[in-house]
């Protein structure tokens, strides 16, 4: 996205507060006239609205998970209204796993460019179609897990039994079995010495 004459209106989801100010600070260099509106949870809005890089604040229930659903349909409606330039969501880690919910709330907001930014100040491109990409593997990755769990166990299972069965036969056919042949032992000639 080119900075433009115009001010670039851009809507901030705080899904990970440690880069916050970072990002904050990255995006008035990027692009220094515009305006930042902060999704946050309702227990954090004081302390993002006293925040001099932030114009305006919007707030989401408290609740473990920020998402659409949490967000609401009218909410979804209201930021899809405001026309933003860019929406933004923050990553804790650099890979961004684990917050497919919030890039598909960047997302919903319909701004002309979604990105997802991560601790290292780098930031990824999104839009709905990897959002729901990564949405999908996240939900999928312990359905995986417990799987590979189960296909482990099970095989270690079969393992265990077949060299059961392998000792069993063993000492079965063992007992039964003729001893190995063994050549008899003879006593080495003793020479007949003549006198």
């Amino acid at each position: 996205m080119e900075a433009k004459d115009s001010q670039v209106n851009i809507l901030v989801i705080r899904s990970a507060t440690r880069i916050l100010n970072q990002t904050l600070l990255s995006l008035r260099e990027e692009f220094p006239d515009c305006k930042i509106t902060v999704l946050v949870p309702q227990s954090a809005q004081e302390a993002v609205a006293q925040d001099p890089l932030v114009n305006e604040v919007l707030t989401i229930p408290d609740q473990r998970r920020m998402g659409i659903a949490s967000y609401g349909k009218a909410n979804i409606t209201r930021l899809q209204e405001r026309k933003f330039d860019l929406a933004i969501a923050l990553y804790n880690i650099d890979h961004g796993l684990g917050y497919a919910n919030i890039d598909r709330l960047a997302c919903a907001a319909k701004a002309k460019e979604v990105r997802g930014y991560n601790p290292k100040g780098a930031f990824v491109k999104m839009d709905s179609a990897k959002a729901m990409r990564k949405s999908i593997m996240e939900k999928t990755t312990f359905f995986w897990l417990a799987i590979n769990y189960a296909a482990t166990a099970l095989l270690c299972f079969i393992i265990t039994l077949a060299l059961i069965g392998e000792w069993g036969v063993r000492k079965l056919f063992g007992a039964f079995s003729p001893k190995p042949y063994q050549p008899p032992v003879r006593e080495p000639n003793k020479a007949v010495t003549q006198s």
